[in-house]
């Protein structure tokens, strides 16, 4: 009887872990997110053909100078293909009120691919650094002040 309810406790374990998010941080520098500083996030793909959704999610505090950010990311599958997207998002209204969730540290959920075909099994790389400038200026700040932490959130689609 014992052995029939943890032989069920494991199956469901296992099966609902399959199904479930799974969200990546890295902690980034006080002394700022280099310009040049690519973050990158390992994921082992363990089924076929699973499609996602990608999010990069971004933590900052008030220092953080900008509206907005730019971001440049790429991927890399299990063969080594890899692609490069240079992506905007949108951080405070007009009137300075962040758009993100929290009180101190603001979170930020940004779409990065709505349907990301894991077409094989294996080691899939997730890269992301910033390309931020101010406005009046060609050259981008060495550094991004009030940036706590960066990570990528990897999201099932189950079978619709």
């Amino acid at each position: 009887m014992i052995k029939s309810i943890f032989l069920i406790a494991s199956t469901l374990l296992v099966v609902g872990c399959t199904s479930q998010s799974e969200l990546l941080f890295e902690e980034l520098p006080k002394e700022g997110w280099m310009q040049d500083q690519w973050v990158e996030f390992d994921y082992t793909n363990r089924l076929p053909k699973k499609q996602v959704s990608l999010y990069w999610v971004l933590r900052h505090d008030d220092d953080y100078p900008f509206s907005n950010i730019h971001l440049i990311a790429t991927w890399r599958n299990p063969k080594g293909v890899e692609k490069t997207d240079t992506l905007s998002y949108l951080l405070a209204k007009p009137n300075g009120k962040w758009l993100g969730k929290g009180l101190y540290i603001k979170e930020h959920t940004l779409p990065f691919v709505e349907r990301f075909l894991l077409d094989e099994p294996g080691e899939y790389t997730f890269r992301v650094h910033p390309a931020v400038r101010a406005t009046e200026t060609l050259v981008a700040n060495k550094r991004l002040m009030g940036i706590h932490q960066v990570g990528i959130a990897i999201n099932p689609i189950l079978n619709e």
